[in-house]
């Protein structure tokens, strides 16, 4: 089984769009906006994300089942 993995997706000059996706598959990740690219944290454990949230229980049920959710970060 593939791990849950978090990608954050990076606009010019380095800043973080508010669009966070859990996927299960790199494939699975979305066309990026223009100019933007999707970044993957190395450091996320979703063991640590979910104790941290326990709202995003619906978002890995949702990467789980589709292969891709998204969270968006308020800004």
């Amino acid at each position: 089984m593939n791990k849950l993995r978090r990608f954050y997706e990076k606009v010019p000059y380095g800043r973080t769009s508010p669009r966070v996706a859990y996927v299960t598959n790199r494939g699975a990740l979305p066309e990026a906006l223009p100019d933007a690219d999707w970044t993957e944290d190395a450091t996320f454990n979703a063991g640590d994300a979910i104790l941290a949230n326990p709202l995003l229980k619906e978002v890995y049920k949702e990467a789980i089942l589709k292969g891709c959710a998204f969270e968006k970060l308020k800004t």
